[in-house]
């Protein structure tokens, strides 16, 4: 009887270590949430802007191993938002936001990043370290997919920036590029909810190597030089929303 007893808490151990090894590797589907804060020009019909969409919501992808992640687009991609709109004037309103394809890839034990961003239908790389990413934890707690996170505040963030994160999910990487917390983030808000992601859905699997490649694609820039670039474009633009690109036809 003894015998029986002691292989059962054997057997029962076992199974834990598999389990947790299982969770090294996977896919998190994040819904992302923007604020938006679309302008019309001073001529047109001020009642326009009541009609505009206030936020987008798209889908994100991080895939990871214990070594690396990937944030990207999901494989079966984001549909552009194609929105006609009919003011009382009679003028039609066409909006169309695309999600652009961009990649943040992250090696977890060097604690360096590589960011691939397009910009105005330009890609850039940027490469920089997140070894001076500092965190502070608050205590606060709440679930998200029924995994219990702890919350912590990015400190020195030019934007308030709050991350939720699963220690029982001890793979150090989150979504966007955002890592450096003792688990998963499973939960991004920036600005008191002016953009949100928080993950719809975990899948733990085996990954391929192949899938989490390094992005190479665009002009090698700093950060600086990238934050230049789009300071200065951003200006001469006649609508910007967040990383998506919108375009706002008028037609009478």
């Amino acid at each position: 009887m003894k015998k029986f007893i002691t292989l059962l808490a054997f057997c029962g151990f076992a199974s834990f270590g598999l389990a947790q090894e299982s969770q090294n590797s996977g896919v998190i589907t994040y819904d992302m949430i923007r604020k938006l804060d679309l302008k019309i020009q001073e001529n047109q019909n001020p009642d326009i802007a009541n009609m505009l969409p206030k936020e987008r919501k798209v889908r994100k992808e991080l895939v990871f191993s214990p070594s690396v992640s990937l944030y990207r687009n999901p494989a079966n991609g984001n549909a552009s938002d194609d929105v006609v709109m009919e003011s009382a004037s009679g003028a039609t309103i066409s909006i169309k936001m695309v999600e652009a394809e961009e990649f943040v890839y992250y090696d977890i034990q060097s604690k360096k990043k590589i960011e691939q961003r397009e910009f105005m239908s330009r890609n850039f790389l940027i490469e920089s370290g997140t070894d001076t990413v500092k965190w502070k934890i608050t205590g606060n707690q709440k679930e998200v997919l029924g995994y219990s996170c702890l919350e912590a505040e990015l400190v020195g963030a030019s934007k308030k920036t709050v991350a939720w994160f699963a220690p029982t999910l001890p793979i150090q990487t989150g979504p966007d590029g955002y890592s450096g917390l003792p688990g998963l983030i499973l939960s991004i808000d920036i600005e008191d909810g002016k953009m949100t992601l928080t993950a719809s859905k975990i899948e733990f699997k085996p990954i391929d190597s192949k899938e989490l490649a390094k992005p190479k694609d665009g002009k090698r820039v700093t950060a600086q030089e990238y934050k230049k670039i789009v300071d200065e474009k951003t200006k001469e633009r006649q609508s910007v929303s967040g990383g998506a690109t919108v375009t706002i036809q008028m037609e009478e």
